[in-house]
């Protein structure tokens, strides 16, 4: 009877130590699936912690669902190159909590290159394609120390905007690759994607998209969900809650409390409204 309770202990103990290994696993497999979903900006996964470890990084994994900024655009437009700065000043304060998306206003035309006709001629489509072809692959490849899912395909965007006059050009494409950190798969994969089938699906879906926002007028900027702020002519235009980087960012820190139930004053600031 002694033998056979401590044949019965034993398998008790290697089935709670399976059973533990198994948590774990699924632990660590949560944590790689809330970072998957927060690059593509599709979690509805929730926390209500804002944390930092002792060095004061930011734990991505503990923020929930990111703010997304998106931004209806045409790569050759001098205001999207405007806003896009705007929203550089905005993402370096919030990038913890946000994910930045561009989608790209053409017109529909089934005789046309891409079938949708840009507003600045074909070389713009061109330029619409390498950036939305940088954006899908810029996370190949390790990332950097607190480098965020998209930041690779920003930097690409940023870097064509330095040359705005040879945006589509596949010689800037080329250096912007090196400027951003791209690793040589990611490249290879971009280029692959605006030279072969895969990209007129894609510009076309851009295209529909900005226009189910109904926003023909680029930069058109949404957050969360909802319109916030229109450039054009040269100046920012309807855009209640205000628009300077301030404002945005403000936005940014709102929308993630409304899903979070917390304010990230570690990102944001004091709450507003609140006495310390």
């Amino acid at each position: 009877m002694a033998r056979n309770l401590c044949i019965c202990l034993l398998v008790a103990g290697l089935a709670a130590l399976a059973g533990a290994r198994k948590l774990h696993a699924s632990e660590a497999g949560g944590v790689s699936v809330i970072q998957a979903a927060d690059a593509s900006g599709a979690s509805s996964l929730q926390h209500a912690t804002s944390t930092a470890d002792a060095s004061g990084a930011i734990d991505v994994a503990s923020r929930g669902r990111r703010i997304e900024i998106l931004m209806a655009v045409m790569s050759r437009c001098p205001d999207a190159r405007a806003a896009e700065a705007t929203m550089d000043e905005v993402l370096a304060r919030v990038h913890s909590i946000a994910n930045i998306r561009l989608v790209y206003i053409g017109t529909f035309n089934k005789s046309s290159p891409y079938d949708i006709v840009c507003k600045h001629g074909e070389i713009e489509c061109a330029g619409n394609i390498q950036q939305l072809c940088a954006a899908k692959y810029s996370a190949q490849g390790p990332a950097e120390h607190d480098e965020e899912p998209w930041t690779r395909g920003w930097r690409f965007l940023m870097c064509q905007n330095q040359e705005y006059a040879d945006i589509g050009k596949q010689a800037l494409a080329e250096k912007c690759f090196q400027e951003a950190g791209f690793t040589a798969t990611g490249a290879n994969l971009a280029r692959g994607c605006w030279s072969g089938p895969e990209v007129r699906s894609m510009l076309r879906n851009s295209a529909r998209q900005a226009e189910k926002l109904k926003a023909s007028v680029s930069a058109t900027v949404f957050i969360d969900g909802e319109y916030r702020c229109t450039r054009n002519g040269g100046q920012w235009v309807d855009c209640p809650g205000g628009a300077d980087t301030d404002d945005f960012v403000l936005s940014v820190c709102e929308a993630y409390r409304r899903i979070s139930y917390v304010w990230p004053e570690d990102i944001c600031g004091p709450q507003p409204g609140l006495r310390k």
